[in-house]
């Protein structure tokens, strides 16, 4: 895949998953989709989709071409690959169980996934914050150069 196709997937995903955890707080749901559900809790689950589906697709990009090795803890691997690699696995497995706890909405199983989700979530801004603080400190070794 081209590096500015990859850049523009960096960029979407991001926004996404800033979107998505900025405006949980006002989404509303346990077993399923509320009766009542509004703009958020609608906007959460399409966006939440959409989110999945670009990780992924993002995830088989940075991936391929035995490019892996820089994700993960080795001889090729610094702090801030791996701190790519963790986000990398937090965005995937934070859409994937907000899709489990849609697909088993209703069910005794969604609550399940739902705090799944929430705990993967917390990961995800955790290891977030860790990627953004890694980045500034790369745009600082730039400006003293």
């Amino acid at each position: 895949m081209q590096e500015s196709t990859t850049n523009r997937l960096h960029t979407t995903l991001a926004a996404l998953a800033l979107w998505l955890v900025v405006t949980s707080p006002w989404v509303s749901m346990l077993r399923r989709i509320p009766s009542g559900a509004g703009f958020f809790d609608y906007a959460h689950v399409a966006l939440g989709w959409l989110a999945l589906v670009i990780g992924i697709v993002y995830a088989v990009s940075l991936l391929s071409g035995g490019r892996w090795k820089q994700y993960v803890p080795g001889k090729a691997a610094g702090i801030t690959g791996v701190i790519e690699g963790l986000l990398l696995v937090a965005i995937v497995v934070t859409g994937a169980s907000g899709a489990m706890w849609f697909l088993l909405q209703g069910s005794s199983d969604a609550v399940a996934w739902r705090g799944w989700h929430i705990l993967s979530a917390r990961a995800l801004i955790g290891v977030g914050i860790a990627h953004v603080l890694a980045v500034a400190s790369h745009l600082l070794d730039f400006v003293r150069d």
